[in-house]
Formats: C-alpha cells, structure tokens, sequence
C-alpha cells in the first residue's frame, strides 16, 4: 500500500471530517497531542517513559492512524492513541478547552514555498487554538529543518501571547 508523503489539508474532503472524536485524557492523566504524528514513533517513545499520560497523535492519513492503532492494540503501549482528522479544522471538536499539557510539532510544514504559505499546519489561527487548548502553564514544542519557516513559525507563536506568558512554546530550527 502506498501512503502520501504530503497531503493537502484544504482537499474539499478532508475539511469535513465526520466521524472525529472528542478526545480526553485518562481520568487522574494529562494529555500530550502530536499534531501530524505520522507513524506516531516520537508519541510511543514518550509513551514509555511516561505511563501514566495520555498520548494522541492527529493525523490526516487515515491509513497511518489505522496502522498506528493496531499496533498499540497488538504491542502497546495503551496510553497512545492516534485520530484521524484534520488539525487545521478540526482541533477544537478533538479537544476541550485548557485540557492539553503540551503540543508537539515535529516538523510540520512541507509547505516552505510562498504560494503554498495557505496549508501551513501553525499559522495564526492554529496557534491561537493551540494557546486556547492548552492547560494553564501548557507548552508547545516544534522542531523544523528549514530556518525560514521557523522564524515565521516563531511570530504566530509570539502573536498568539507565547512569548512572555504563563504558556510557553519552544522552537528547534
């Protein structure tokens, strides 16, 4: 089976999502969110060392989130679970407000090209829900290879109130 390496999150088809869950952490846990997970690797390593969070990755390959799931139900660990959705819509049906410890973004924009500026996963919007989504004290974490989408990464995060707040975000270039 072949899986895109990059989807468009603005296909007419992924920005109707029916069947997104809300997700909460287990009662007496804190839930930690990788949006673009993938094959989830980054979730499960955290997974097992911290057993007793929550851990959900969102993704918008159906394929990967079905993989992924198989093989916490087959091999664990239980405390992962990743959903099928689109985070540049779909975040606030996923989440409660002030429930989620961290956001991890592990580098999250292919889109490095001006024109395609318009599919980029942290824009404004998104890191004013992210900020909206965080518990007090919250983080969010990103790590990008390419210099000049962190830097425009680093001013939305700045804009939503990162900088010099009670949350905090960290960025990797």
């Amino acid at each position: 089976m072949r899986i895109r390496q990059h989807v468009n999150p603005l296909k007419s088809d992924l920005l109707d999502i029916a069947d997104v869950p809300r997700v909460a952490a287990a009662p007496g846990q804190a839930l930690e969110v990788e949006l673009g997970a993938a094959e989830a690797h980054f979730l499960i390593d955290r997974a097992r060392l911290e057993p007793d969070t929550s851990f959900v990755g969102v993704e918008i390959r159906r394929e990967l989130v079905e993989a992924v799931n198989a093989a916490c139900a087959a091999d664990g660990p239980a405390n992962v679970r990743s959903v099928f959705a689109n985070m540049s819509v779909d975040m606030s049906r996923l989440f409660a407000d002030a429930s989620v410890r961290r956001f991890f973004l592990n580098f999250p924009d292919p889109w490095f090209k001006k024109r395609h500026k318009k599919r980029r996963v942290v824009n404004p919007d998104t890191a004013l829900l992210m900020k909206k989504l965080l518990r007090p004290s919250g983080e969010v974490h990103v790590m990008t290879d390419y210099e000049p989408i962190g830097i425009d990464i680093r001013e939305c995060l700045d804009a939503a109130g990162f900088k010099g707040g009670p949350a905090s975000a960290s960025l990797a270039c």
